[in-house]
C-alpha cells in the first residue's frame, strides 16, 4: 500500500519539477537571499499601508525598545504560521495577509546587508504562501521542507514525504549581487525512494531574490510563559514575491 502511494508520488511529482512550478520563481524575476539563507522577489507597486507601518516600528526603535519589539514580533510571526499551518495557498487571503502584515512591520528589525552573511546548515519553512510545491504541498500530501546550505555557492531545497520515504531535491547555486539581493540559479531535481535515487533531470531558470528579513531572534522556550528560559533562532522572511518563512534553530538556550 506504501509503495503504491509512493508511485503516485512520483508521478504526481514529475509534472511540478521545474522551478517555476515549485514556487521559487518567477518570469519577470525576484527579490533575495541572506546570511543563513533568504528569498525573495520584485515588489509590486509601493503598498502605502505597509510603508506607515515600517514607519512606526521604526519609531519603536528610535524610543529604545528595538530589541524586546524585534523579538516580540518574531515571535507573534513564527506562532501565526505554526497556528495557521505551513501552505499558504490553503488559507484565505484574511489569513495570510494577518502573517504578511507581521512579517511587513518585522522587515524594519533586519540586520544590515543581509545577502553577505554566511550561510551554513539545514533551514526549516514553516511557511510558504506559493501555489506550488515549495510549501511542500503534493497533492493532498504535505512533506517537511527545508534548505541546505553545502558552501558559498551551492544549497539545496528539499522536500521530504511520508517521513522520508519520498525525497524531491532542487539543487541551485547562488551569487551575491549586493547587500540585500542574490541571484539564484536552479541546476538540478533529484528524487529519491527509500535512500534510492530514481530520477535525476537536469532544470533551467533563475531569479534575483531580495530579503525582507534576517536576524537571530530570541523565542520563548515556553510559549505560555512570558518569564522562561529563551531559545536563539536565525529567521528569515523571503518573498518570490509570495511569503516564505524560514528559520534554523542555533542550539542556544539564554
Amino acid at each position: 500500500m506504501v509503495r503504491s502511494t509512493l508511485a503516485v508520488l512520483v508521478v504526481a511529482v514529475f509534472a511540478v519539477l521545474t522551478p517555476f512550478a515549485l514556487g521559487f520563481l518567477r518570469p519577470s524575476g525576484s527579490r533575495g537571499l541572506n546570511r543563513f539563507g533568504t528569498l525573495h522577489a520584485v515588489e509590486g507597486p509601493t503598498n502605502i499601508a505597509g510603508v506607515l507601518r515600517k514607519f512606526n516600528v521604526r519609531n519603536i526603535i528610535s524610543n529604545g525598545n528595538g530589541d524586546s519589539s524585534r523579538d516580540n514580533l518574531a515571535n507573534q510571526l513564527i506562532a501565526k504560521c505554526k497556528k495557521l499551518g505551513q501552505v499558504g495557498s490553503k488559507l484565505s487571503e484574511e489569513e495570510r495577509a494577518s502573517i504578511d502584515d507581521i512579517a511587513n512591520m518585522l522587515s524594519a528589525f533586519s540586520d544590515s546587508s543581509p545577502a553577505k552573511y554566511e550561510l551554513s546548515g539545514d533551514h526549516d519553512l514553516i511557511y510558504s504562501a506559493s501555489p506550488g510545491g515549495s510549501s511542500g504541498a503534493i497533492g493532498p500530501f504535505v512533506g517537511k521542507v527545508t534548505q541546505s546550505f553545502l558552501d558559498a555557492e551551492k544549497f539545496i531545497n528539499r522536500v521530504e514525504l511520508l517521513n522520508g520515504a519520498l525525497k524531491i531535491e532542487l539543487n541551485a547555486e547562488r551569487k551575491v549581487l549586493d547587500d540585500t539581493r542574490i541571484r539564484v540559479m536552479f541546476k538540478q531535481t533529484v528524487v529519491s525512494l527509500f535512500g534510492n535515487e530514481v530520477l535525476r533531470k537536469d532544470v533551467k531558470g533563475q531569479g534575483v531574490w531580495n530579503c525582507d528579513f534576517a536576524g537571530v531572534v530570541n523565542l520563548p522556550l515556553n510559549a505560555s510563559d512570558s518569564d522562561t528560559e529563551t531559545e536563539s533562532v536565525f529567521l528569515r522572511v523571503l518573498k518570490t514575491p509570495s511569503t516564505f518563512v524560514i528559520v534554523q534553530r542555533l542550539g542556544e538556550v539564554n
